[in-house]
């Protein structure tokens, strides 16, 4: 008789321990995936990173050959007729066309 009164006994310790097991599993799946996403943000840092150095040394041999046509628009006509059919004017001193930051060329209204 009494192992027949254990075995319908409740036992209240199982439920609790699986919840607290279930937490577990759960805040380490939350954690695997945080973790994967945050090796992926510093990836995709790294390549925009590398893109903006591109697209920065771009814009300083755009602002280098529109120099150059300015420059050559004083001899040529055809050069000239490109820069009036663009309205591209160039203002500063030739040494800075290496800063991508300055302002050098300031693009006029397109006329048809």
């Amino acid at each position: 008789m009494n192992t027949e009164s254990t075995s319908k006994t409740f036992n209240a310790f199982l439920p609790v321990v699986l919840i607290g097991l279930s937490s577990v599993i759960l805040l380490g799946w939350n954690l695997i995936i945080v973790v994967k996403q945050h090796s992926e943000a510093v990836k995709i840092t790294a390549a925009q990173e590398a893109q903006m150095a591109q697209a920065a040394q771009a814009e300083i041999k755009l602002k280098q050959m529109m120099s150059d046509l300015v420059t050559l628009a004083k001899t040529d006509t055809d050069a000239e007729t490109i820069i009036k059919r663009y309205g591209i004017s160039f203002s500063g001193p030739a040494g800075n066309t290496l800063s991508p930051k300055a302002d050098i060329l300031t693009p006029k209204a397109k006329t048809p």
